[in-house]
Formats: C-alpha cells, structure tokens, sequence
C-alpha cells in the first residue's frame, strides 16, 4: 500500500516538474533567426531600393575593414527586454573579427517603437554607449518619426561606420 501512494506521489511530482520545464521553455523568449546578409528585415519597414543601397554600404565598409555592422528589424519583442535580446542576437550572429570583437547590431523592434546598437567589446572605446544613444536620437529617431525606415537605418549605420 505504501509503495502505492508513492508512486503516485512520484508521479505527481514527475507531472508537476515537466510541467514547470514546459513553461520555462515557452518563457525564454523570443527566437534568434539566422544571419541571411547584412539587413535582415523581419518588420517589412524597408523598401527594397533602400535596403540595397544599405546592404551595399555595409558589404564595402566590411571589404575594407574589420568592422562589420548588421540590421535586425522585428515586428515587436513579444514582452522580451531589449537589452537581453540584442545581446542573445549578437552573441549568436557573432558579428565582427573573433580576435578584435568588431560587430555592432543595429537592432529596431518596429511596433515597439525600440531601437538598440549593441557594439562588440573591441569597439566600445570608440564607439560608447553615450554615442550609440546620441545615433538613435539624432540621426535615426527622428527619421523613423517621418516614417522613412530605411533612410533612418542608412543615415545611423552610415553614422556608426564613421565613429569606427
């Protein structure tokens, strides 16, 4: 009898455990998509003349140096923080040379109105967070408001190439 009711008791812990795993896998958020090229537009904010003329721009500024910038456009975080999501999609995109970390992600989640630039170690005296936060302001912010997308990506990673 007493083999019974642990049995039970095990299985009911074993249910409640797979359970809470379930959630866990559910809560941890938004998938990274793969690297395609150097604008990935998963928002559909980009006409296409524009994002060619912005894939070209970072195609030469990576031929011709170390640096290499990537744009990410989603439709939204989906609740997630927007600092640890750029973070997970640099880290798994692995931008930049591995010996001086020289990627930086242009990141713009479009119904939620965020933008982040994560840049790579390697770059972070020359490119900080207080100038990141002065593109996003001054160069893109304010074309977005006139909701010209592309022309904000092109003027930001245009703006971020020449600090590095």
């Amino acid at each position: 009898m007493q083999e019974v009711r642990n049995l039970k008791k095990n299985s009911k812990s074993l249910f409640i455990l797979c359970f809470l795993f379930l959630i866990l896998l559910k809560a941890s958020g938004l998938n990274v998509p793969s690297l395609k090229g150097p604008v990935n537009d998963l928002a559909g904010i980009i006409f296409a003349d524009e994002e060619k003329k912005i894939e070209e721009f970072l195609f030469e500024v990576e031929k011709r140096s170390d640096l290499q910038i990537a744009v990410l456009t989603i439709p939204s975080l989906e609740g997630e923080n927007l600092e640890d999501y750029s973070m997970r999609v640099a880290e798994a995109w692995q931008l930049g040379s591995k010996e001086h970390d020289s990627g930086v992600l242009l990141l713009v989640a479009a119904h939620d109105r965020k933008m982040r630039i994560e840049v790579g170690y390697g770059l972070e005296s020359t490119l900080t967070d207080a100038d990141a936060g002065r593109i996003i302001r001054n160069i893109i912010g304010p074309e977005f408001r006139n909701g010209n997308y592309g022309s904000g990506i092109l003027q930001g990673v245009k703006t971020i190439a020449g600090y590095v």
